[in-house]
């Protein structure tokens, strides 16, 4: 059921929900609507140019924006200020065990380099990426232990580049080891447990399947374009949002089976519980909602215009649906 739907007047690009109360984030083109749980604005905070991926910290004090290949922004939430962290493309939170430190990469001809940051102050260290790579993603251990990044030697075909997943130990930041792939990864996903990581490969039409133990990687070909993987809390599941349609991965045997949604489905979250996938359809402004148990969709929603943009509360019971060209969020009642 649709509860509200919030004009923003620009194009919406991301959204996340805070972890601990009921305010939702949104990025805009070059700023970061909040929006209150009364579902209206309270604020818009400016940050650099084209914001496109919102990252928070665990206890919801501060988001940190990533601006297209131009500087992370640090805005926090109680005085709506912001600080930068220039030349950032991507950003990661990790939470180790006596610190809170952010991951920030940034990109140049030669190669990708990643700025350790620690949240109470202070660039740590600098970790650069093997020579001739830049850094597609980040993604970190449930552990804390260990970051991931997504490596890519560019070349003259962009389909057929070379592809690592670089290997980071926490404690020491250092490069421990790479991982490698059959071509460039794209989205990155670790399992809660930390044992496994996907990645997509839009122009293979396919995902890897990585055991992060043994290093092994299994290719999985999915038959279209893979956009972003989402893995369910037990790690069951691996939802993939492609091109044209949704698959989902049985991790244990790798068997790929498809869910009818709408048309041109452009991401795809999993509820808090794993209970129920939510897919936003960019070509017929629907919603779909998925019975995750049973892989099926149980319902599907008219928000209008085109929806590419998802976010859940920490509670199971709100859906967040950003639409890219009218600038508005669709607010949704779910089950949780």
């Amino acid at each position: 059921m649709v509860v509200a739907k919030i004009s923003l007047g620009d194009r919406v690009s991301d959204i996340v929900a805070s972890p601990n109360d009921s305010v939702a984030y949104v990025a805009l083109r070059d700023s970061i609507a909040v929006i209150s749980g009364l579902h209206d604005v309270s604020c818009v905070v400016p940050v650099g140019g084209h914001p496109r991926g919102l990252t928070m910290d665990a206890d919801g004090t501060r988001l940190y924006v990533s601006n297209y290949g131009d500087s992370v922004s640090v805005v926090d939430h109680a005085g709506c200020r912001v600080e930068a962290i220039p030349g950032a493309c991507c950003v990661q939170r990790v939470e180790t065990v006596d610190r809170m430190l952010i991951y920030a990469a940034s990109n140049a001809i030669d190669g990708g380099l990643i700025a350790v940051i620690d949240t109470d102050g202070g660039t740590v260290t600098t970790i650069a990426g093997p020579d001739g790579h830049v850094i597609t993603d980040l993604a970190a251990a449930p552990e804390g232990d260990r970051v991931y990044a997504g490596l890519s030697r560019r070349s003259t075909y962009y389909q057929y580049d070379a592809g690592l997943i670089g290997v980071i130990d926490t404690t020491t930041n250092a490069l421990i080891h790479t991982i490698d792939l059959v071509s460039s990864p794209d989205a990155i996903s670790v399992s809660l447990d930390g044992s496994m990581l996907y990645t997509t490969h839009y122009d293979h039409k396919l995902v890897s399947a990585v055991d992060l133990s043994s290093y092994r990687v299994t290719p999985i070909a999915l038959g279209d374009s893979p956009l972003g993987v989402s893995l369910t809390p037990d790690g069951l599941q691996a939802y993939v949002v492609n091109g044209c349609s949704l698959s989902v991965i049985d991790t244990v045997t790798n068997e790929v089976a498809p869910i009818a949604v709408g048309d041109l489905p452009r991401s795809v979250l999993i509820s808090p519980d794993g209970k129920r996938a939510y897919v936003c359809n960019f070509g017929d402004g629907t919603v779909s909602l998925i019975d995750a148990i049973a892989q099926c969709v149980t319902d599907t929603v008219e928000v209008g215009g085109h929806p590419q943009a998802l976010a859940v509360s920490p509670d199971g019971h709100h859906l967040y649906v950003g639409d890219y060209w009218s600038g508005t969020v669709t607010v949704l009642a779910v089950q949780p």
